[in-house]
């Protein structure tokens, strides 16, 4: 039994600074230009990410993917399904 199969798939929002995550998917729920605009910013299936920054209220965040920092409201942020990495995947 590897890693993934330990991994708990949940949502960007539910992300704190520091921990690093996998795309999954973007929430069915989730359509039109929201949807698009997303995946248009590269939050795409297989995408690394990490928290970057913070705001001083929480929201929105801001998150590092694919060299670029991208800020996101909560709102957004929970259509976005990660799956946690551990320490074993910092290769990554």
């Amino acid at each position: 039994m590897g890693n993934e199969a330990l991994q708990i798939e949940t949502r960007l929002s539910e992300l704190i600074y520091g921990e690093k995550a996998k795309i999954v998917g973007i929430e069915e729920s989730c359509k039109g230009e929201i949807r698009r605009r997303l995946l248009d910013l590269g939050f795409v299936r297989g995408t690394i990410i990490t928290v970057q920054n913070i705001s001083p209220l929480s929201n929105p965040v801001a998150y590092s993917l694919r060299n670029t920092l991208i800020a996101l409201r909560n709102e957004q942020a929970q259509c976005i399904l990660i799956k946690k990495l551990t320490d074993n995947d910092k290769r990554l």
